[in-house]
């Protein structure tokens, strides 16, 4: 027995869409903040994943903050310039 899962799950997805189309602005803003909220917890699953078997000590996490904030620095200081 074999089953056809592609059209199954396009029809799926079709009947979603006709259903996100006919709810009104506000309901449909709910929808999408939800949508966006998912896809931010899968994104944080993906880091915790990739980096959560990286070992830094404290001073290694320090050191590049500091590096991050003085690039961030003076890309913000070279920007008020150029105004």
């Amino acid at each position: 027995m074999s089953f056809d899962t592609k059209r199954d799950r396009s029809a799926a997805v079709d009947d979603m869409l006709d259903r996100v189309g006919r709810l009104s602005a506000t309901d449909r803003r709910k929808f999408m903040k939800a949508i966006r909220q998912e896809e931010a917890k899968d994104d944080l699953v993906w880091l915790h994943k990739v980096w959560g078997r990286v070992t830094l000590k404290d001073s290694e996490i320090t050191r590049i903050v500091e590096e991050v904030r003085t690039e961030m620095h003076a890309a913000s200081r070279s920007h008020k310039n150029r105004r």
